[in-house]
């Protein structure tokens, strides 16, 4: 009996197995009610390969596309799948309702057949101007891109960190894109988060509906001004792949490649004054929330020997702006400067990690010796107060050494060898009598008498040679040229094979000519700024705008991804800008 159930089992397993292999033919339509002007698309499709198909006669209808094929490959929990299929485009002939009829294959030397199909075909529809269609087809495409600033904060306080995500939002085909104008943040401290030369495609919610998106830059700023700040949009010039109008030779349609500026919004920031009441005198401009620590290496040690107190301030918030407190001790304790470090990550809350002081403190003499306590003092967003912490008083105690001496001990030290530096005066005077040389028929005199003869010749060869060279516009170019890239381009053409530390000195090269041109500090350096101080200076607008040109593609490279860059020819402009604006303050 056990057998039996085994043996009925196993037939049905292999019954199941053969009916989910089996072989299936089958035939569908995109839609079954169609206008008298408009077309349909069939499909006839198999998941086992056959031969010998055969398509109905599609009486009724106007075969305007296929027939074309397609086979494709699954494989799903282990299990391989196959899909074969032929497909119509077809445009009805006359209104009413049309079969199509069966087709047939052969699969595992046996026959196949579709069912057959009823189409309902309705009068004509009114169609529109096919350029006003066309217009409105790549307009949808157009719709689906969508270029975004996403500002964590718009009224901070000052100094809080804000963070500024720029992101391409798409539900279409992007070819590319290049950028037109990178936003500037001037009166505002800033962090540029490196982004990868390859922006990682991720999906997120636009408006309620899921997208593909990119990041495209982002950056930590912090006001440095109360009031409102405008920062300018980004704009790019993205490729967005669009319908033509035309078909293939299969009669699907085709599509393009078309260039449309997107801009982000404006970003307005108002920053607020941090409040005036309560407000520590030992306030540190720490935003944020924070801890602080003051550790010794050691509390006891012998006199020349060095501990190692670690001063350290950590938590998120704008950590760079945070001034750390500076340890006071007693005099028998030799404090040196100390050796900073930190450790800083960008997050959408600012900037996380810690900074750290380390001093090296050596006790010249034996006894008991404090540091005293030390204070930071923050400004803490969650609760919107400020709040001081305070470390303990530091006891070190040095078990061996000299003792310290005390005033009495200084106020009788012997000072009988200090009369030894002194000497008697003289009484009397010595006179020397000075010798007199004679000039005449010594080497000075025959030397006087022969320069001019030698010096003559030369002056005039000298003055020919300084001639042929002021003539010579192209090498004098060139040799120009090749002091201005030592001087000031140096660092970038080191860097040639490496982007990103190439436009990082191509860009501080512009900022140091700047501030040795114009007197201005990295902060003043705001693009309406410059251009206005150029402007003060009588510099031509053409070389204005080559510079501002070379300026914001040094921004561009640096702080967005991408690689439509050409460091050869921006380091040739560099060069050339730079002899301009040389020559025009000069004049």
């Amino acid at each position: 009996m056990k057998t039996l159930h085994l043996y009925i089992v196993l037939v049905c397993v292999l019954f199941t197995q053969s009916l989910a292999a089996q072989a299936t033919f089958e035939a569908s339509v995109n839609k079954d009610q169609v206008p008298l002007n408009d077309v349909i698309q069939i499909e006839f499709t198999m998941n086992s390969d056959g031969d010998n198909f055969r398509s109905p006669n599609f009486e009724g209808f106007n075969v305007v596309g296929g027939p074309n094929s397609s086979v494709s490959y699954a494989w799903m929990n282990g299990k391989k799948s196959f899909k074969k299929s032929f497909s119509y485009l077809l445009q009805p002939k006359r209104k009413g309702k049309i079969t199509i009829g069966k087709a047939s294959i052969v699969m595992d030397g046996e026959t196949y057949t579709t069912n057959p199909i009823t189409i309902t075909v309705t009068d004509a529809v009114e169609r529109q101007d096919p350029r006003q269609q066309m217009h409105q087809m790549q307009q949808g495409s157009l719709d689906k891109v969508h270029l975004v600033a996403e500002v964590s904060k718009t009224k901070p306080f000052i100094n809080e960190p804000v963070s500024i995500v720029y992101k391409l939002y798409f539900n279409t085909t992007v070819g590319g894109y290049r950028g037109n104008q990178i936003p500037t943040y001037d009166k505002f401290w800033t962090y540029n988060i490196e982004m990868p030369q390859r922006p990682e495609l991720k999906q997120g919610k636009y408006k309620g509906e899921m997208y593909n998106y990119v990041v495209l830059k982002q950056d930590i700023i912090m006001a440095q001004e109360v009031g409102k700040q405008v920062i300018k949009p980004l704009s790019l010039t993205v490729q967005v792949e669009v319908p033509t109008g035309r078909r293939d030779f299969f009669g699907f349609p085709e599509y393009g490649l078309v260039e449309k500026e997107f801009s982000t919004q404006a970003i307005t920031i108002d920053a607020q004054e941090l409040p005036q009441k309560d407000r520590p005198a030992n306030f540190s401009g720490g935003v944020g929330d924070f801890s602080f620590k003051v550790k010794p290496s050691t509390t006891e040690l012998k006199a020349g020997e060095p501990l190692y107190l670690t001063v350290s301030v950590s938590g998120k918030g704008n950590l760079n702006l945070v001034t750390l407190p500076t340890p006071v001790a007693h005099s028998a304790l030799e404090v040196y400067d100390p050796q900073y470090s930190e450790k800083l990550n960008p997050t959408a809350a600012g900037l996380q990690g810690n900074r750290t002081n380390k001093y090296t403190i050596i006790p010249q003499y034996k006894g008991e010796y404090n540091i005293d306590p030390m204070e930071f003092s923050y400004f803490d967003l969650a609760s919107k107060q400020y709040k001081t912490i305070t470390t303990d008083t530091l006891k070190i105690h040095v078990l061996d050494g000299p003792m310290l001496p005390t005033n009495k001990e200084v106020a009788g030290a012997d000072h009988t060898d200090d009369q030894e530096l002194f000497q008697k005066n003289k009484k009397t005077l010595t006179f020397i009598e000075s010798k007199q040389p004679t000039y005449w028929n010594t080497s000075l005199f025959y030397f006087l008498l022969l320069a001019p003869l030698v010096i003559m010749p030369l002056f005039v060869i000298g003055t020919r040679l300084k001639e042929a060279k002021a003539n010579d516009v192209e090498g004098n170019r060139l040799k120009r040229n090749n002091r201005l890239a030592k001087k000031y381009l140096g660092e970038a053409k080191k860097n040639m094979n490496n982007k990103a530390l190439f436009y990082e000195a191509l860009e501080r090269c512009l900022h140091n000519f700047l501030k040795a041109k114009l007197n201005m500090e990295t902060s003043e350096m705001s693009n309406d700024n410059i251009t206005e101080i150029l402007q003060e200076k009588s510099i031509t607008p053409a070389a204005i705008d080559s510079f501002m040109n070379l300026k914001n593609a040094c921004e561009w490279a640096r702080y967005t991804p991408t690689d439509q860059v050409d460091i050869v020819k921006d380091y040739e402009t560099a060069i050339d800008v730079i002899d301009q604006l040389e020559k025009q303050f000069k004049s």
